[in-house]
């Protein structure tokens, strides 16, 4: 959604005319769920071909070779100074949020070069989150306690750039991220999935095997969110600096 909202505030793409896209996870504030734990787990053990563990488009094999502009699945190597972001390190979800957002620009036909990275403030800043919340620890894995639950936030930058011009979308959210917006944005993709949600779906989309966000208007779903208090949203353009990255 965050990607969506900041390429298409740049307006529309002429020709071969490449944008950058930088994703910076900078606030997680909340419990790791079970899912998540898992699915590292599963990554680790899963067996199939080396060369996918760095390839960028592997869910995207099929795309169009003019498209296929990064040559690492997060875009960067770690640590990395970005000017305006400040110290980049490793994001957390980093690698499959990679793979899947290529996967929808390449379905789109956005020529997008990607960077996704968290700012190095925010695991010190979840570290004292969940040392301020006794027995949060042990829950990790489980469902938060009622406390964790209500005071957790998240906050999620994308800053899109091309021909000059930047745009910039912060999204962000209360509550523990992963059993309150996870839980409750699932279901309302599934709602405007299922054509329940007016303005919710692009016109003209089929049925098949997409990213959601190929297939939903970013600015509907957006509103809806909105409307029932699951996401707040930022948003500025600028003429683009030259941006640093070191």
């Amino acid at each position: 959604l965050g990607s969506q909202l900041a390429l298409g505030g740049l307006g529309a793409a002429h020709g071969s005319d490449e944008a950058s896209l930088g994703a910076w996870l900078e606030t997680y504030n909340g419990g790791l769920s079970a899912g998540v734990l898992n699915t590292m787990h599963a990554m680790n053990n899963a067996s199939y071909p080396k060369e996918w563990n760095i390839d960028p488009y592997v869910l995207a094999p099929q795309a169009d070779v003019a498209l296929r502009v990064d040559t690492e699945v997060e875009g960067m190597r770690y640590p990395s100074y970005v000017s305006g972001e400040g110290l980049v390190v490793p994001n957390i979800f980093g690698p499959y949020d990679a793979r899947l957002l290529r996967r929808t620009f390449t379905q789109l036909g956005q020529k997008v070069h990607l960077r996704v990275g968290a700012s190095s403030g925010m695991y010190p800043r979840w570290t004292a989150f969940l040392a301020e919340h006794p027995g949060s620890w042990s829950q990790l894995a489980k469902c938060p306690s009622p406390t964790l639950y209500k005071d957790g936030a998240w906050a999620y930058r994308f800053k899109a750039s091309r021909n000059g011009r930047s745009h910039t979308v912060l999204l962000s959210g209360s509550g523990d991220p992963g059993y309150r917006f996870t839980a409750l944005g699932l279901a309302e993709t599934g709602l405007c999935l299922a054509g329940r949600t007016p303005g919710c779906l692009k016109d003209g989309s089929h049925g098949g095997v997409y990213t959601t966000m190929s297939t939903m208007d970013a600015a509907g779903f957006l509103n809806r969110l909105k409307s029932v208090d699951l996401i707040k949203a930022e948003t500025w353009s600028s003429e683009d600096e030259a941006e640093i990255v070191v």
